[in-house]
């Protein structure tokens, strides 16, 4: 008996891209996705669950669960109730975060039950990680639930009625969260259509050679399982992050841009003689759901793209930048939206399409992606505050990701987290050290006040 056979489950079909999320983790292409906070003090298992109690309340993405996962009709269900007891733990360890982010990334979500599908794991009592299937939840939604989180761990008015049960009744009444295309049309245009089903499916030859063949790429096919991931993590001081924003701003610039274009010097490195790097931008696609109320502060996966081949850059540029901060804005528009749309021509058989892909030639090269800074609010200049020091951000080296990918989140006015994530066997032995070397020698040229 599945969990769909539950009397009066509130359940929705999901959506093109929650499909996509969910089915690639299905044949185990993904694992989880892990969002951090770092607090300047202990966070008390009291405080902690109270503070649930209400995050769970507010947010019906945190409330759903995946069934018929192994079938074309993927659903969500909204679970009747949550045991606080098995969602979060404690753990102590001498080792260092990034050992820790490791096992975080081995944690392996469960579907087909009426359980919610994320973990939450507090570190050496500091540091509360997020940890979390990709289907119904995007990078933007991990911010969002610490940002919840320091608020609530804030309001003394809360923490008085400190509620320790561990079960948390789920409002029966509750919406699930919407699927973007519900929102925003992602249907493309025929001619995109045309463009995209003969660079996938059509010939390979002429002009509709592989981007690989015709840019002169570098050659990573892809394989499961992947093996050997890494997370190499760059926490940048405050004061160094206030230098590098003035100088972006200096120059009409975003530090998106620049984390690209350092990415970019990475990798130009670390493949010397490579000419263009295909390069993959996942989009908060929030700013195009104007109609749904408060759709910045919604949990769920509104995620567009944007694409382009990024020329090799073996020394650093200012016009690099601001050419990409350009053409990123350019690019930020709803026919990003597109490249979803397209999952519809799949007609179901988006697990087949994945698995047919092994061995072939990747499709990207390198990702950024940047869920921004957060301010943090309700905190209070005394030692009975929680104040959040980093905030982190970091994702699987999935079997369909690039080789190598960026990922970035920080604090108003406070530090910004940067975090490599590679796997020698895909990259190249020595590969994705040399991109993050690249990164943090530029951080910390670029962070020097002039």
């Amino acid at each position: 008996m599945t969990a769909m056979s539950e009397h009066n489950t509130i359940v929705r079909p999901t959506g093109l891209l929650e499909t996509y999320f969910a089915t690639r983790a299905s044949i185990d292409y993904y694992q989880c996705v892990c969002v951090w906070s770092q607090f300047n003090r202990p966070v008390p298992k009291s405080h902690l669950y109270t503070a649930m109690h209400a995050i769970i309340a507010r947010n019906p993405a945190l409330c759903a669960a995946v069934v018929d996962s192994k079938t074309k009709s993927i659903k969500f269900a909204l679970a009747k109730e949550i045991d606080l007891d098995k969602m979060v733990e404690y753990r102590s360890t001498t080792g260092s975060f990034e050992e820790f982010l490791a096992e975080l990334h081995e944690v392996r979500i469960t579907y087909d039950t009426m359980t919610p599908v994320w973990k939450l794991f507090v570190w050496n009592a500091k540091t509360v990680a997020f940890v979390y299937d990709h289907a119904p939840l995007d990078g933007v939604s991990g911010a969002l639930f610490h940002v919840q989180l320091a608020t609530l761990l804030n309001d003394r008015s809360t923490l008085l009625s400190t509620d320790l049960s561990p079960i948390v009744k789920v409002d029966q009444s509750m919406k699930l969260h919407p699927a973007v295309e519900s929102i925003v049309s992602t249907s493309p245009s025929l001619p995109f259509v045309i463009r995209t089903l003969l660079a996938e499916f059509g010939p390979k030859w002429g002009p509709f050679k592989p981007s690989t063949e015709r840019d002169g790429r570098i050659f990573a096919p892809y394989v499961n399982p992947v093996e050997g991931s890494t997370w190499r993590i760059l926490e940048i001081p405050a004061e160094r992050v206030a230098v590098l924003l003035t100088k972006c701003r200096a120059h009409n610039t975003t530090l998106t841009a620049l984390w690209h274009t350092m990415l970019a010097m990475g990798m130009s490195k670390a493949y010397p003689g490579v000419r263009g790097f295909d390069t993959s931008i996942p989009i908060n696609a929030r700013r195009f759901m104007s109609s749904y109320p408060d759709a910045a502060n919604e949990m769920g996966a509104y995620v567009f793209q944007y694409k382009e081949i990024t020329a090799a850059q073996e020394e650093f540029s200012w016009e690099e930048v601001i050419r990409f901060g350009n053409a990123l804005t350019k690019g930020t528009t709803k026919t990003s939206g597109y490249i979803l749309g397209m999952l519809k021509y799949l007609f179901g058989n988006i697990s087949g399409w994945m698995e047919a892909k092994m061995g072939k030639i990747r499709e990207a090269d390198m990702e950024l992606s940047n869920v921004g800074a957060w301010k943090f609010t309700g905190v209070v200049d005394d030692d009975t505050s929680f104040r959040v020091l980093n905030l982190g951000f970091s994702q699987p080296h999935g079997t369909l990701n690039p080789p190598v990918k960026l990922n970035c989140a920080g604090v108003v006015g406070g530090n910004t987290t940067l975090t490599v994530c590679f796997s020698d066997k895909i990259a190249g032995v020595g590969k994705g050290d040399e991109v993050f070397d690249v990164i943090k020698h530029m951080v910390e040229e670029l962070s020097e006040k002039d």
